[in-house]
């Protein structure tokens, strides 16, 4: 379903106000865009890091809206629990849940029409001006790009078919393993990431199975929790099975020769010609990251990908990229594969950024998780 029926004002503010009263640091929420005197229609809860948040951090700044951020902290650290597993934002999320099935499996990618709903992820979207609730990032980007009228006219109605077959290409490719994973031939990884990511899923167990301990037996958000740590379960299972990891990597091979194929078809810069649509923002957004990880290997003069470089050279140059991606400050950490992020003075600054959005308190002491 993705998107929830259209609920009261005083139902909607009642639910958005208790995910809202824990989120207390103004750097993490905050406006983004040019402030008015009135509140924001948009709320978005998302993650700095998340890929599926930067496709809709991008849709929002292409189309020229403000609205109220809330950056959660979506990775275990110290004793706090991740805000995205807080039940409050989980009850938020499930409104616009429906009768979709849980996801429990894993395969690498994130698409939800595949995988099903995953409750304890980001990003959500609040529409105040139509009562909704939005998940899912496929589904948040064409709900913006339909309902708002303003900048640019990213799904063309005349291209609305061919750029949800491109939009299919994006979500089922496997970025959420290679994230995780290391490949068991040659990781190119940045040395902090892996590092990082050694042991993650059992620390997002121990997070979900505190929660499901403070809400106990009889909650109606048990069955999502339980589903959370089933998927948590299969994918740290499949992060360190050599041969899944060789998959993904292949996967992720045949997703950039598919964008080579799309643009031998085009005629001018963008996949669609002259027309900068939906399916630009995301591809730019899948190659920034696959970059990031050190897998621009997969396209250029090595390599029969060699439409791919110049249309990346052009895609990350676009400012509502810059400004919801590559230029957030929290968004990617070092890595030695994009100049910009090679520096030595990147990690010590993404580390203190980072730790400015959190609450120290919760990283040393646990995580209040108020009543149940």
């Amino acid at each position: 379903m993705s998107v929830s029926e259209q609920l009261t004002p005083q139902e909607l503010d009642a639910l958005v106000g208790e995910v809202n009263q824990y989120l207390r640091n103004k750097r993490a929420n905050k406006i983004v865009g040019v402030a008015h005197s009135e509140k924001p229609r948009f709320e978005l809860y998302h993650g700095s890091l998340s890929l599926c948040s930067h496709k809709v951090r991008t849709v929002l700044a292409e189309k020229g809206q403000t609205y109220i951020s809330h950056a959660l902290n979506i990775m275990p650290a110290g004793k706090a629990v991740p805000q995205n597993y807080r039940p409050p934002y989980v009850r938020l999320r499930l409104t616009a849940a429906g009768q979709s099935g849980y996801a429990t499996s894993y395969s690498g990618a994130s698409a939800v029409r595949v995988e099903g709903v995953d409750p304890c992820v980001v990003p959500t979207l609040v529409d105040h001006e139509e009562r909704r609730v939005v998940i899912d990032s496929r589904q948040i980007c064409d709900y913006i790009a339909e309902n708002v009228a303003s900048g640019t006219d990213l799904i063309p109605e005349d291209l609305s078919h061919a750029i949800a077959l491109q939009t299919d290409l994006v979500d089922q490719a496997p970025h959420v393993a290679l994230l995780y994973g290391s490949f068991p031939d040659d990781d190119p990884r940045p040395k902090e990431l892996a590092s990082a990511m050694k042991g993650v899923h059992q620390k997002k167990i121990t997070a979900l199975r505190t929660v499901l301990d403070h809400i106990g037996p009889n909650s109606d958000l048990r069955p999502a929790f339980e589903s959370k740590i089933n998927k948590e379960l299969a994918a740290g299972a499949f992060v360190i099975e050599p041969e899944k990891m060789r998959d993904a990597h292949a996967r992720g091979r045949a997703h950039v020769a598919a964008l080579e194929q799309q643009l031998k078809l085009s005629d001018g810069p963008w996949i669609f010609g002259d027309r900068y649509t939906m399916a630009d923002v995301l591809w730019t957004i899948s190659l920034y990251r696959l970059n990031w990880l050190g897998f621009a290997k997969w396209w250029g003069s090595d390599t029969d990908n060699d439409r791919v470089p110049d249309y990346y050279a052009r895609a990350v140059h676009r400012p509502a990229f810059r400004s919801a991606v590559a230029d957030w400050k929290y968004a990617h950490g070092p890595s030695p594969h994009i100049e910009e992020l090679s520096h030595p003075s990147v990690k010590p600054k993404f580390l203190f950024n980072t730790l400015r959005e959190m609450d120290v308190k919760e990283l040393l002491l646990g995580t209040d998780l108020g009543t149940r």
